[in-house]
């Protein structure tokens, strides 16, 4: 099955990335340091959230070229042994398609 979302000429793939992880300050660089390698797969916008009453519970928001390239790099060996030396211990990647904007 190929994924393909679209509105209008624009491809409007999102993920939405839930994360426990053992030390905000501990995993933060290492996202960082990834953004060059999302960009290289096609993302081009991460929307980062941490959780008031708990903040090793990130939430992430990610636009992203097309779905295979974004689950091309959420499913990398590379990401998810970067999300383990930066203590991240539950992962959860849901693939969202944008069906309306409001206020």
């Amino acid at each position: 099955m190929k994924y393909l979302f679209t509105k209008g000429d624009e491809i409007m793939v999102y993920v939405l990335g839930k994360l426990k992880i053992e030390n905000y300050s501990k995993w933060k660089p290492v996202f960082d340091e990834r953004a060059v390698i999302r960009q290289e797969y096609g993302g081009y916008e991460a929307h980062l959230f941490r959780n008031f009453d708990d903040p090793n519970e990130v939430v992430i928001l990610f636009k992203w070229d097309n779905f295979e390239n974004a689950h091309k790099y959420f499913e990398s060996e590379a990401l998810q042994e970067a999300l383990k030396n930066a203590g991240a211990k539950e992962i959860r990647v849901t693939y969202l398609d944008e069906i309306a904007k409001t206020i």
